[in-house]
């Protein structure tokens, strides 16, 4: 079955908007409505199957077994829509209640009908087509000028009834983005759209999916976009009815409020029509109105709207579920120094480490105002300080839904043993707030020697299945979270749980209290004089020396990630030039090219993701004296060799340097696509040259790092220079050449990229090259004598490359110590059983249960939680099992 491809990017949305709603539902009265969707004929599960409650944010797609789950929805009724390519469309209505299994199955048939054929258009006349769509479609919206179509190539235009009349549909769903509500629409067409007829909402499906977070400096805009539309919605009018703030005065017939019989719902009844000066009507069918607390119709085919309220476009409306008391306090809230502080509370799986072990880390962000958090940082700074403040270790992590999880690797080659970790964002740093943790690293041969903290439980408490633990044995923790009163809260909780053999549990600088506590701020304070900046992207800081390594002045071109995104700074007397609002994952490369103020070549260039050094000291701590264990210490040729892992060596590839082009025809005939590299932006990097190579060529893919290569075929392609196959795979082949197991990019990598004269690109099949050729080919012709000359100097003069680490991957504590249990530096040491760094809470459930394995030697274990209320309280439990 064929996938709309972006149907990837809009999964992959989902999945960020799946995350963000855990800490969400801690917040409000949520259930998990779960189930399957399986195919009639076969009974096997359906993927990329999309269920959505319409005109809501609420929607999923199957996974590749047909499962599916919706992480958060409110109890009560709602209207169920599932999609399927090639199925027909199943609507009903659902009913979650509270305390029961909201588990459901459907099962979907094939489609009887035919999809209609679309007429054979050419490029331009289809670009024509997709603008008059656009244009009509949009002609009656307040925001066409702000409303993107992303997915254009999904229109299927034809002739209506063999008339000169264009209709539209689409074979799945059309994505629009609009930019100034910061929302992104999937729009299902029920039937074809005729252009230059008026949008009917009864003839599509729309579901929401929020991206106000996305451009967090859009956020003031969207939402003051956001309220301007819902104060004038019929929605607001209804609100207004359900809360008493629109009574029965003047009005004929009273308005009348009462409970549904069902969990969440109202049933209203007010005077029919009833109407709104400048904005229209409101009506309704039937004897009453059910409605949602936030004014939202249960059934939507109930409301009957005239005038102005009748003529919202669809793609210019809110979502039936959007948070309205959310959006009107945030409109209300006026913006100060005091307001917009936040701080870092940060947690780590324990307090002392091995050399050549990970670190895990959870950061919340603490606010003063948590409604104004979306428009706060979303760059977490983590450094690793020796104890004289010289900084070991900078990275960045990104901050989503006011939280930070990652984990850091600690090289063995840390030749001391207690360092502190400094956590900040640089908007924090403004109000003094950067937080010190201090940890030990040291040799398994060592052990802290520190007295046991008090065990203490601050809101939290724990029970376990069992008294006492053997070697190795399931443990079963529930984790209870109340009030003062006994009652359960919602929090998001991180949890750890060391080996006390191999562990030892170390206080922290402040209590938990005062890490909470934020610092005052004078009335007086403007924040737009503030020093540091608010980051929602990490910025490169870079510097240029002359030849005695003294700051120069000049001009920097930067060429980013190896893509033809080229950009000029200028560079003051200092030497420093700044590259800002980068956002990459993993690792990225930026090539700079710096020349003096002269306009003279400067090969001194530094560049490093930037961090901010603050005035604060570092905080006075005793640590832990370290006493020796039974364990054998690290030898210095452990070290070293860990050192060296990961230095990979490839087989050198050597051109010749006089040579003439291959002549005659080449065996695979003409190239589908001939490429001059000499027409391209070269900064002499391989990875750089491959991505820019593929945006010259259809069908030419390009992931990974490093970059894999692959046409449509799939497979690896063959790579020729001067007409010799450089890498067949193994076995004989036509044409000569020896096997070999390295791939197009590593021999690509062995070539100066200047000296290629050109590239043909062959992306079918060539039965002539036997295996080979099944894959197609690469074939690159290189420069020769003075030719080749120049291109030797241009890779010398040219582009600096560096290679830096963006937001870093996240990684699963389960699968690192797997890993670490076959690492031989760390003599089979577990000091830490267990780490969850986001367990989240309800006030519906009186418990959370964990599971995790006792230790090997089947002592004592040191359970720690900490975290954060619904409210924003801090919440600890510190507890000893398993002792004798």
């Amino acid at each position: 079955m064929s996938r709309n491809p972006y149907f990837f990017f809009f999964a992959f949305l989902l999945i960020i908007t799946f995350i963000f709603s855990l800490s969400n539902s801690a917040r409000t009265q949520s259930l998990n409505f779960t189930g399957s969707v399986k195919d009639e004929l076969s009974g096997a599960g359906l993927k990329d199957i999309h269920l959505f409650v319409p005109n809501t944010t609420f929607q999923t797609f199957t996974d590749s077994l047909g499962r599916f789950s919706f992480p958060s929805i409110p109890p009560g009724r709602w209207e169920l829509v599932i999609i399927g390519n090639g199925f027909e469309t199943i609507q009903e209505t659902i009913e979650l209640v509270k305390n029961k299994s909201n588990n459901q199955d459907f099962i979907l048939s094939l489609k009887q009908s035919i999809f209609p054929l679309g007429l054979n258009l050419s490029e331009k006349k289809r670009e024509k087509l997709v603008l008059e769509f656009s244009e009509s479609f949009l002609a009656e919206s307040r925001s066409a000028n702000n409303i993107r179509l992303l997915n254009p190539q999904a229109l299927i235009f034809s002739e209506k009834d063999n008339s000169k009349q264009i209709q539209v549909d689409a074979q799945e769903y059309l994505i629009f983005v609009n930019d100034q509500t910061g929302f992104l629409f999937t729009l299902y067409l029920l039937e074809p759209y005729l252009i230059e007829t008026p949008v009917s909402k009864d003839k599509i499906h729309l579901a929401f999916l929020d991206l106000i977070n996305d451009n967090p400096e859009l956020f003031a805009d969207r939402t003051a976009e956001r309220e301007r539309i819902f104060i004038n919605s019929p929605e607001f009018i209804l609100r207004q009815m359900l809360s008493g703030e629109i009574t029965s005065t003047n009005l004929s017939k009273p308005i009348n409020v009462a409970f549904s019989t069902f969990p969440g719902e109202f049933v209203l009844s007010f005077p029919r029509p009833y109407s709104v000066e400048g904005k229209g009507k409101i009506s309704y069918t039937g004897d009453e109105l059910v409605l949602r607390s936030e004014g939202s119709v249960v059934f939507e085919d109930q409301l009957i709207l005239d005038g102005g309220y009748s003529e919202t476009h669809p793609l210019d409306q809110l979502p039936s579920n959007l948070n309205a008391e959310k959006v009107l306090r945030l409109a209300n809230i006026e913006k100060s120094a005091q307001v917009l502080q936040e701080k870092v509370f940060f947690q780590t799986d324990r307090r002392h480490y091995l050399k050549g072990e990970t670190l895990f880390f959870k950061a919340n962000m603490i606010y003063a105002n948590p409604l104004l958090s979306p428009e706060l940082s979303k760059v977490l700074h983590i450094e690793i300080l020796n104890t004289t403040g010289y900084q070991e270790y900078h990275q960045v992590f990104q901050i989503k839904a006011g939280k930070a999880m990652g984990s850091i690797y600690l090289p063995v080659d840390l030749n001391q043993e207690n360092y502190f970790i400094k956590a900040y964002t640089t908007w924090s740093l403004n109000y003094g707030n950067p937080t010190f943790l201090p940890i030990q690293i040291h040799d398994p041969s060592l052990k802290p020697v520190h007295a046991l903290p008090e065990q203490k439980s601050k809101g939290v408490s724990i029970f376990s299945d069992k008294q006492n633990y053997g070697s190795d044995e399931v443990v079963n923790l529930n984790i209870m979270v109340k009030d003062a009163n006994g009652r359960p809260i919602a929090s998001d909780l991180a949890i750890r749980v060391l080996d006390m053999n191999e562990a030892m549990p170390i206080e922290s600088i402040d209590s938990i209290n005062e890490e909470f506590v934020l610092n005052p701020v004078p009335d007086t304070t403007d924040y737009k004089n503030f020093k540091y900046p608010l980051e929602n992207r990490f910025s490169l800081e870079g510097e240029i020396k002359n030849q005695e390594n003294k700051p120069i002045d000049g001009d920097v071109t930067a060429l980013i990630n190896g893509l033809e995104n080229i950009e000029k700074y200028k560079v003051e007397k200092d030497g420093i030039f700044g590259i800002p609002n980068l956002s990459f994952e993993g690792d990225f490369e930026i090539a700079i090219q710096a020349k003096s103020k002269d306009g003279l070549p400067v090969r001194n260039i530094s560049l490093k993701i930037q961090d901010y050094q603050s005035s604060e000291t570092i905080p006075s701590f005793e640590f832990p004296k370290l006493s020796d264990t039974k364990v054998a210490p690290l030898t210095a040729m452990e070290i070293q060799e860990n050192m060296e892992q990961g230095e990979i060596l490839l087989d050198e590839f050597v051109v010749d340097e006089e040579k003439s082009d291959p002549v005659g025809p080449m065996i695979y005939g003409s190239p589908d696509v001939s490429v001059k590299p000499e027409d391209l932006p070269l900064n002499g990097s391989t990875s750089q040259f491959i991505y820019l190579l593929s945006g010259q060529v259809a069908g030419m893919s390009v992931t990974g790092n490093p970059p894999s290569i692959r046409f449509r075929n799939g497979g690896e392609p063959l790579v020729m220079i001067d007409g010799v196959p450089i890498n067949p795979p193994s076995g004989s082949m036509l044409g000569g050449g020896s096997t070999s197991s390295r791939t197009a990019t590593e021999v690509i990598a062995g070539i100066n990229v200047f000296a290629i004269e050109r590239v043909e690109i062959i992306k079918r099949t060539v039965s002539m090259l036997g295996e080979g050729g099944r894959n197609g080919i690469i074939s690159i012709f290189m420069k020769s004598g003075a030719d080749l000359e120049k291109a030797n100097q241009a890779m010398m003069n040219n582009f600096t490359p560096f290679k830096l680490s963006g937001f870093p991957a996240s990684r699963k504590f389960t699968d690192v110590i797997g890993e670490q249990k076959l690492n031989p530096l760390l003599r089979g040491l577990k000091p830490t059983l267990y780490w969850n760094p986001e367990v989240i809470t309800n006030t519906e459930e009186l418990s959370q249960k964990i599971q995790f394995k006792s230790s090997i030697s089947g002592g004592p274990m040191w359970v720690e939680i900490k975290g954060i209320s619904a409210d924003g309280q801090p919440l600890e439990g510190r507890f000893v099992i398993n002792q004798e």
